[in-house]
């Protein structure tokens, strides 16, 4: 009698002990795999973050670049213009 009542207490406290171990154990890495996962998602995230910014930027300085050389270009053109309509003005 006695005999089955430790085995029997035995067997609970195995059991109990099992399913804490297992409980543990899965919420590890459950938080494990969460913990992962939002990393990746960040590091995504940031990553195309940087690139739709980088290339914002590198839009946004090109189209100054042109549009500053464009003007240059178009004011040197223009004053050359002018001088030689001036100076051929002169020459008659």
């Amino acid at each position: 009698m006695v005999d089955q009542l430790v085995d029997q207490l035995v067997d609970q406290l195995v059991d109990q002990l099992d399913d804490q171990l297992v409980d543990q154990l899965v919420d590890q890495l459950d938080d494990q795999l969460v913990d992962q996962l939002v990393d990746q998602l960040d590091d995504q995230l940031v990553n195309q973050l940087v690139d739709q910014l980088v290339d914002q930027l590198v839009d946004q300085l090109v189209d100054q670049l042109v549009d500053q050389l464009v003007d240059q270009l178009v004011d040197q053109l223009v004053d050359q213009l002018v001088d030689q309509l001036v100076d051929q003005l002169d020459d008659t």
